[in-house]
């Protein structure tokens, strides 16, 4: 199994093997394997990001077929029946539930900011059903984490304390470019990102 790297962030890496037709199929496939980087630990959401100091435009979700899948994933650090195990960078597993806890379909808008060190942030606008799944989600399953999944890749893996209730849901994604690519690949606002990834 190969992993690569993006950016040298230790938390970003394309996914590769099976994995990815457990992660975008949403199909559990016992025992699959694949690659993901370290999980960041900041909160995965709140509302408007106080840190945030730049906000891209907000893009729409609309039907587009130049658009890339994005998905929301359970994941914790303890092993789960039927979880599937994705290896760590440097060391270390995730346990990722292979069902989707929201999809693209469940956002009405996306968009890309920074934060006071100029790192990106991708904020999920989240739609009624979308915010009901996750508030419904993360109640149920108190203190894991999110695995944010866009394309191919797992961008991040933030843990979170309390259940999700905000509409903007903010995932820490390591560069602005990283952000904003994300934000328009998501859209469809202009091709996929090259094959270079995030």
């Amino acid at each position: 199994m190969r992993y690569r790297h993006v950016e040298r962030k230790p938390w970003t890496v394309v996914l590769a093997g099976t994995l990815l037709a457990v992660l975008a199929g949403c199909q559990g496939l016992p025992g699959a394997q694949g690659g993901a980087g370290k999980a960041t630990t900041t909160p995965a959401a709140s509302a408007e990001p106080a840190q945030a100091q730049a906000m891209g435009p907000q893009h729409a979700i609309t039907e587009n077929r130049q658009a890339l899948d994005l998905r929301v994933f359970l994941a914790d650090t303890r092993s789960r029946p039927d979880w599937t195990p994705v290896s760590l960078k440097p060391s270390g597993v995730l346990y990722v539930r292979p069902a989707a806890v929201i999809g693209r379909d469940d956002l009405i808008g996306i968009q890309s900011a920074t934060d006071q060190k100029g790192e990106g942030i991708l904020v999920l606008i989240l739609g009624d059903e979308g915010l009901r799944k996750m508030r419904e989600a993360t109640a149920a399953n108190p203190g894991l984490r999110l695995a944010l999944v866009v394309g191919h890749t797992m961008l991040a893996a933030p843990g979170y304390a309390a259940p999700i209730t905000q509409q903007r849901l903010a995932f820490g994604v390591g560069s602005a470019r990283n952000a904003e690519l994300a934000a328009r690949s998501v859209a469809g606002v202009d091709a996929a990102p090259p094959s270079g990834g995030f």
